[in-house]
């Protein structure tokens, strides 16, 4: 069962001469469950797409349908509440809070929201990601590995049904970015979830379930 689906997206960013083409007739549908690789160049649309995906952005024509909701019947507000309840996002900068400890760290969507913490899955989370000993420690006391474990926790505390992540693993080096991927992976497997992953690294690409090129803002075949 497809939980994505794209229907001739079309962005371009500026006008005349200058304008960027970002996404040129995309069409395109992701199977629930599974772990989806986007790879293409710099500049190729795949970061556009997966805004678009998010609900970060919205296309110029087309449209974009997740789990059963079309982003474009949405007003901001709507967009808001779907991105939080749906969608969680995974970024290459870990966009940490540093003033905040680990744990108030991963439990910030939740105060966002104003919703009351699942303790027993919070649990559940810091052990699968092997933090319960650092919880009241803060962002830069830890490694970067560290630091992606904590936002991927902060990523799953809302229990998206679809994870959207951008080079999650391109500020660590090689053993690091493995365990975060395999991390990513577990998650999907372990609580039933979408991955939708941009990266140029071409041996976690192949990692994954299936994997898409983009180049000029069109899916290769």
């Amino acid at each position: 069962m497809d939980i994505i689906t794209v229907h001739h997206l079309y962005k371009t960013f500026g006008k005349g001469e200058s304008a960027v083409h970002a996404l040129n007739g995309i069409d395109l549908a992701i199977e629930e469950g599974k772990f989806t690789a986007i790879i293409g160049t710099s500049g190729s649309g795949k970061t556009t797409l997966l805004n678009m995906i998010g609900g970060l952005d919205t296309p110029d024509e087309g449209e974009v349908i997740v789990d059963g909701i079309n982003l474009s019947n949405l007003k901001e507000k709507e967009l808001a509440v779907f991105r939080r309840s749906k969608v969680g996002f995974v970024y290459q900068n870990f966009n940490l809070i540093p003033t905040l400890t680990v744990k108030e760290n991963i439990l910030f969507p939740l105060s966002l929201a104003g919703t009351t913490p699942d303790q027993a899955f919070f649990t559940k989370i810091i052990e699968f990601l092997h933090l319960q000993d650092r919880l009241n420690v803060y962002p830069q006391e830890l490694s970067g590995g560290g630091q992606q474990r904590v936002a991927i926790a902060r990523t799953l505390i809302a229990k998206p049904a679809i994870l959207l992540a951008d080079e999650p693993t391109g500020n660590l080096d090689s053993k690091n970015g493995q365990n975060v991927l395999g991390l990513l992976k577990l998650s999907v497997e372990t609580y039933h979830q979408t991955l939708v992953m941009i990266t140029h690294n071409l041996e976690i690409a192949q990692m994954a379930d299936r994997v898409i090129r983009i180049e000029d803002g069109r899916i290769q075949k």
